[in-house]
Formats: structure tokens, C-alpha cells, sequence
């Protein structure tokens, strides 16, 4: 919002004021500020009066007094103006923008000037004529001196809870809490409730509607003052009535709105507004409406969306002789979404969606009304005030300790009644704080003691406050257990947990080919759900199967849960099918079942060993059983093709399931760094394909001095020979005593290279 500095003075004692330091004082302390000079690209432009007019085929010919004895001749295309209307007038020799004007001949008529329009002068995109002043004013006065050019303007961007800085009364009133002002005492003309209007509000979102009635008033163009103001603001100017709606919501921060009396029904009513209603608006848009949008309406057609934009079928106009004038409080959330429907954002809509003053509804249109009946006549015939609820402040307790704890700073009972005192807020000092009632004006931001707090810091200045070092106590953290790590780990690799019943149908295993459990429930609840489940991977399943049923063909989901066998028994199970969600997006594989697996059982141990496995409803060459010590701890796999065409699923399940208490008896060994350099070895063998790798890799870890062992390459061929695979291996070995030699290295590999012959009929390649 664009506020002229020099607007202010009219609520503060603040002409010596630097508008740089203003800026920089609201923005450390309230509201980002940039400061402007609202500049007229012109130059030897002068105010001029109407002396003489004649016609000349489709102009005119106008003689002007121009100050002192200056009196000129010029021609005009504008034949409205009269003896004794004002212009300004660009004399010869004079710049507008980048036109340099001269003397030019009409039809042997030598015009020695131009009268501007408000585009010409850069004040408005549209204009349909010759700017008119009415005002007496000595001619030969510099347009810039008359329309205020080199003005200051403050530039605000107020956050969306701080819609009471929209106004020039807002932003006087912080100012004069931040700087110390005093304020200049102001007049407003009070008018009660008269006549017969009858307003319906039919819509809970409409806290207060206030109409007026003024009948008999002439619509033209506003003083030069007026429009002034509107032209620094960035507010195009329409005329007398419309710019005072908008010079007193620039005021006093209360959207107003004037609609045409001859061209409504009445009752006026406030109501959502029907599926499928239009409305032309001011904009020249048509916009059909939706129920979420609140309208202004009569008997007969929606009038504006309210708080958002007015109809052109109600909107004043020259002719218009009676209007009724609008002020209102509209629900901001309601506001807000009714100008996102049909995509408009207008300055009135700006501040409704940001809070408005309910207070200040009758305040704004008494301002608005004396100016009208001042400035366009008429009299005020009718005034309805809808008020259901009148607005209660609330209280709210802010204590000394509470203060001093949050700010570190003494309580000062002088400068925290100043502070609010100065921000209009109304206080009760006690000895143990402050009980503050919150006004209208900051009910939308002003909600808890603490926000009391804010406002008498930011006041201060957050420079004033004392530096001092942050002081955490520290704590000992729980310790985490494993099953709260294992959520949290399938929580980070994208799996969503489920939980299901501990019963089972006996049709999912026997489809499994899994033995039925042998614990039965006696009294169930379900006579098909008796049989408590000796494994997660059933239930996982009938999960699936459900997804799948409501369209949902990708997932990846685990389930933490006791198992029944002899004993109870916790353990992890996870499933995947369809394509991942989390980048790289690519179709689930048993290799990623695999790292799930390894990357659990390496949290807890380096000594399992993976091997082939039977397990019936997996995929009979896709499938890996985990072991540590020979005691099975986890299988992955993908689901057995046959079964899965029997479930009716389309996509590749990938399975695995981890018993979580045998994870809790196995413990990781810890070493301390080496101090020595490591010595790397690669090594290829010529194998039987039956071979374990996991089983090479096992036996190689064990043996002394080696630290690593990696494969980079499983190689197989014909010309290796029939049932045979070539592995290749990264051995790294290290003492924590010494270097160790190239002689010593190479007498260990060569041992180990006899071992696995022997063992494992493995050669050097």
C-alpha cells in the first residue's frame, strides 16, 4: 500500500519527521517499508483559466489566462470546456514525458500551447478528455507545486495478521508508539439511525452491515485535493462519490461501497450466493458464481460479491441522483476464498481477507457521509445499522515473571502503559502485570499474553534487548528401542506401516501352502478368522489385496506384530509391488527386499551369512534365506508367480520378513581404528555355480588379519567349463601391531588359497 508521508501529518505532530528514518523504524520494528518520490515527468506546465472559447469544424479555439498578463490562444479536440474552467496547460516550449511542445497550425489558427489530459500528465492509463479544475486557483501556478509532485511516499508491505497498518490512521497510530508522537485530535461527524431501509443479512459471515441512503446529490468530478491523494496512492480517480469510498477505505482502512438507488429492488439482502448465479462486475467480466461466494443482492439480482468487487449494473454513474452506501465487517476466510473462486483481488478484498475493524465500520461511513453531502450535496434520508453481536474484547493477563522470562528485561509499568496507551489498546495495570483488552482493531493477531509480549518488544526495538548466550540443559535421551528403530528406518526407505488382527483365515495359508496354525481360538468372533497367525506375510497379503481392490497398484508397506507359535514372537514383514514412489521412481525388485534386509541385519551384526532357501510360496529362483550362526533370522523373495495369478494380482510382489527377536540376541563387535596402512588384495575363483558366495565370503572374513571382503564380479561362461562361475573378490587385510609385508601378505593369501580348495574346490583363476 502507497501512503503520502505528508498524509500523516494529518493525525500526528510530526512535520519535522525524515520519511527514511520512519522507513527504517517501521521496518525494524513493524511493517517492511520502502520510501518513493511520486515524480512528474514534466516540465513548464502551468495552471490556466477559461477566457474565451470558439468553434473551429471539430474543435475548439480557447483563450487562456495563464498568469500575470500572459494570455494565449490554443486548440483544443476537448469541446466540454467552459469560460472559467482550469486546466493545465503545457505552454510552448514545455516537455511532457518525451514530447517537446511547440507552436502548431490548425487550419491557419496557430495554437501556443496544450491543455492536458490525467494519461497525458502520466496520472491515469485512460482518459476521455481534458483534466477539469474547478477550484480557484492563480493562474500560472506550477502543475507540479499543484498536484504535489516530489511528494514522499512510504511503501508498505504489511504481513497478512497486520491488516490494521492498511490505513493511514493504522500507520499513524504505530508510528506513534515507535517514535514517541503526539496526535493530533480529530472530529467525526456522528449520524443516527433514521428512515425505513430494511437490510436482510441472511448469512452468518456478515458479522455488521450499515447502509445510508443519501438522496438528491450530483455526481461529478472530484476537487483537485480529492484526487490528489487517490493519484499518489496509485488509485485511479472515477468520480465525486466512488473516490470518497476510496479515499476514506485509504483513511481509515474500511472498504466502502455506493451503489446506484434507482437501479436496486429493495429489501437489500446479504446472502450466499445460488449455483450457477452471474454477475457483471465493475471490471467489464462476467463471473458465474458458486455457493462459497457471499453476495449482495435485491429481490431481484446479485448486486456484488461482497468484499470482493462490485456489479456494473448497480454502479454509480453521471446520472445517478440517489445512492446507498455500504459499510460492512465480511468473515476473512470467507472473503478470501470467494475471490480465489472467481479470481479477482481488488484493494477492497485485500483488507477484508486481512481483518477489518468492526469498530470501524460506523466511524468510516460517517467520514464517508459528511464528505459526500459536502462535496456532491444531496441529504441523508435513511440509516440502518445491523448489528447482532457487538464485539466483546478480550482479556487476556499478562504476568511481571512471565515477561521477564521471555524478554529478560525489567517489567517498566510507565513504558508498557505508554506503549498500549499509544497503540489504542485498552489496560488495567496490577502489581503483578498487565490485564490488556484486546481491541477490534487487533483482534485478528492479538490472541495470548505472549502476543502482548511481541508488541511491547518490537516497541522497544529487539536492539535494545540485552545479547546473551543461549544455555541448553542438556539431557541423557531414551534410549531407542528396536522396534522403534526399525519403524523409523522402513519409515525413511518409504514404507507405510499397517496394523492388522492377529487372526488368519485358514484359506490364505493353504493358497500359501504354509501349515495351518496350530493355536486356535476357541470362542472367536469370526468362525473364518480362528487361527492365530505363525507369520506377518498372510496378512501383508489380504493388505495387498484390498489396495488393489480400490485401484491402488503400487505400495510398499510394513507391519511390526507378534506371531504365535509355541511362544509369542515379534517380527518385521514388509511388502512391495508396482513402481516406488520415492525418487528414482522404478518397479520394485527382490534386490531392493535385499538392502531392506542387510541394512537391518548390519545395524546389529557382520557375521550372517545369505543362502539359497525353499520356501513354497516364493518364486522357487528368486528367493534368499538369512543366517546367523545356522539359526534362520530372515527370508526375502519375490511371491510365487502361480500364486500370485491365483490372488489375482498383475504386478511383482516382493516379500521378506525379519524375526525381530532373534535381531535383539545378536550383537555387533566394535573396533577401534587401525594405526597401520592396509594392504589390498584381488583375488578371482573358479567355482562350482553351486556355491554359496555368501558361504566364500564367510569363511574368508574369519580368517587372520583380514579386515573387508568384497565382490566386484560373479562371471559365468562355457568356456569356464560345465557348472562353473567365476567370482572375483576384494580382500583388505591390516594389523593393528604393524605394516604388514609384502612377503607377509602374500604367505597369508597363498594359506587361504589351499583352504578353499580344499573346502570348497575353488581354484585361482
Amino acid at each position: 500500500m502507497k501512503i503520502p508521508f505528508s498524509w500523516l501529518f494529518d493525525f500526528l505532530n510530526a512535520e519535522w519527521l525524515d520519511p527514511y528514518r520512519v522507513a527504517e523504524e517501521l521496518t525494524l520494528r513493524s511493517v517492511e517499508t520502502n520510501v518513493s518520490k511520486w515524480e512528474l515527468d514534466i516540465e513548464g506546465v502551468v495552471f490556466a483559466k477559461v477566457v474565451e472559447k470558439k468553434p473551429l469544424k471539430h474543435m475548439s479555439v480557447y483563450k487562456v489566462w495563464a498568469g500575470s498578463e500572459t494570455y494565449l490562444q490554443v486548440v483544443s479536440a476537448d469541446n466540454s470546456l467552459k469560460e472559467g474552467d482550469g486546466v493545465l496547460l503545457a505552454t510552448v516550449g514545455a516537455r511532457v514525458g518525451e514530447i517537446l511542445v511547440g507552436e502548431k497550425d490548425f487550419d491557419g489558427v496557430r495554437s501556443q500551447g496544450m491543455p492536458l489530459s490525467t494519461k497525458e500528465l502520466g496520472l491515469e492509463d485512460q482518459s476521455s478528455g481534458v483534466l477539469l479544475i474547478r477550484e480557484d486557483i492563480p493562474p500560472g501556478t506550477s502543475a507540479k507545486e499543484l498536484l504535489g509532485s516530489g511528494e514522499f511516499i512510504l511503501e508498505i508491505e504489511p504481513t497478512p495478521n497486520r491488516g490494521d497498518l492498511l490505513s493511514v490512521k493504522g500507520l499513524a497510530r504505530e508510528l506513534s508508539a515507535i517514535l514517541n508522537l503526539e496526535k493530533k485530535a480529530r472530529q467525526v461527524p456522528e449520524y443516527k439511525e433514521v428512515g425505513s431501509i430494511e437490510i436482510r443479512v441472511e448469512s452468518a459471515d456478515c458479522k455488521r452491515y450499515r447502509g445510508a441512503v443519501i438522496e438528491g446529490l450530483s455526481v461529478g468530478p472530484s476537487p483537485l485535493w480529492l484526487r490528489k491523494r487517490l493519484w499518489q496512492c496509485g488509485i485511479k480517480t472515477i468520480n465525486n462519490v466512488v473516490d470518497i469510498t476510496n479515499y476514506v477505505m485509504l483513511l481509515e482502512g474500511q472498504p466502502l461501497h455506493a451503489f446506484d438507488l434507482d437501479s436496486l429492488s429493495l429489501p437489500l439482502f446479504v446472502r450466499d450466493a445460488r449455483e450457477g448465479e452471474k454477475i457483471e462486475t465493475l471490471l467489464g467480466t462476467e463471473k458465474e458464481l458458486k455457493s462459497l461466494n457471499l453476495l449482495i443482492a435485491d429481490r431481484e439480482k446479485p448486486l456484488a460479491i461482497a468484499g470482493v468487487v462490485g456489479g456494473l449494473k448497480s454502479s454509480v454513474h453521471g446520472a445517478t441522483k440517489s445512492i446507498l452506501l455500504e459499510s460492512a465487517y465480511f468473515d476473512p476466510y470467507r472473503v478470501r476464498k470467494s475471490a480465489k473462486s472467481v479470481s479477482i483481488q481488488t484493494d477492497s478484498s485485500y483488507r477484508f481477507e486481512r481483518g477489518v475493524d468492526i469498530q470501524g465500520v460506523k466511524r468510516a461511513q460517517n467520514i464517508a457521509i459528511s464528505l459526500i453531502l459536502e462535496l456532491a450535496g444531496g441529504r441523508l434520508t435513511s440509516l440502518r445499522d445491523v448489528y447482532p453481536e457487538p464485539y466483546i474484547p478480550k482479556k487476556v493477563f499478562l504476568s511481571v515473571e512471565k515477561f521477564r522470562k521471555y524478554s529478560g528485561m525489567d517489567f517498566d509499568r510507565a513504558f508498557v502503559s505508554k506503549t498500549l496507551t499509544a497503540l489504542e489498546i485498552d489496560h488495567e495495570l496490577h502489581r503483578c502485570g498487565v490485564e490488556v483488552s484486546i481491541p477490534s482493531h487487533r483482534s485478528f493477531d492479538m490472541q495470548r499474553d505472549v502476543d502482548i509480549i511481541e508488541e511491547l518488544l518490537r516497541v522497544k526495538g529487539y536492539g535494545a534487548l540485552d545479547p546473551m548466550p543461549l544455555r541448553v540443559f542438556s539431557k541423557p535421551s531414551e534410549i531407542e528401542s528396536i522396534e522403534e528403530s526399525l519403524r523409523n528406518y522402513m519409515s525413511g526407505r518409504g514404507f507405510s506401516e499397517v496394523i492388522t488382527f492377529s487372526f488368519d483365515t485358514p484359506e490364505i495359508y493353504q493358497q500359501l501352502s504354509i501349515n495351518l496354525p496350530e493355536l486356535q481360538i476357541i470362542n472367536p468372533l469370526n468362525k473364518f478368522q480362528r487361527f492365530l497367525r505363525t507369520t506377518l506375510i498372510p496378512s501383508l497379503l489380504m493388505v495387498c489385496l484390498e489396495n488393489i481392490r480400490n485401484y491402488n497398484y503400487r505400495m510398499a508397506i510394513f507391519e511390526l506384530g507378534k506371531t504365535f507359535n509355541q511362544t509369542e514372537e515379534t517380527k518385521l514383514a514388509f511388502l512391495m509391488t508396482g513402481r516406488k514412489s520415492l525418487f528414482p521412481e522404478e518397479e520394485y525388485s527382490v534386490y531392493h527386499a535385499l538392502s531392506v534386509v542387510r541394512d537391518i541385519l548390519n545395524s546389529q551384526s557382520d557375521s550372517y551369512i545369505s543362502e539359497r532357501s525353499n520356501i513354497g510360496f516364493l518364486h522357487p529362483y528368486l528367493q534368499r534365506a538369512f543366517s546367523v550362526e545356522g539359526e534362520r533370522v530372515a527370508f526375502v523373495g519375490v511371491l510365487n508367480p502361480e500364486i500370485q495369478d491365483s490372488l489375482g494380482i498383475r504386478t511383482k510382489v516382493v516379500l521378506g520378513e525379519v524375526s525381530v527377536e532373534k535381531l535383539k540376541r545378536l550383537r555387533r563387535v566394535y573396533k577401534p581404528l587401525a594405526y597401520f596402512p592396509p594392504a589390498v588384495r584381488d583375488l578371482t575363483l573358479l567355482v562350482d555355480k553351486e556355491i554359496d558366495v555368501d558361504k566364500l565370503i564367510l569363511h574368508i572374513r574369519s580368517k587372520e588379519l583380514m579386515e573387508d571382503v568384497r565382490v566386484f564380479s560373479v562371471y559365468t561362461d562355457s568356456k569356464l567349463g560345465e557348472g562353473k562361475k567365476s567370482v572375483s573378490f576384494r580382500l583388505t587385510l591390516r594389523s593393528r601391531e604393524e605394516t604388514l609385508s609384502d612377503q607377509r601378505v602374500n604367505q597369508l593369501v597363498d594359506e587361504l588359497l589351499k583352504e578353499l580348495e580344499n573346502k570348497f574346490g575353488a581354484r585361482l583363476r
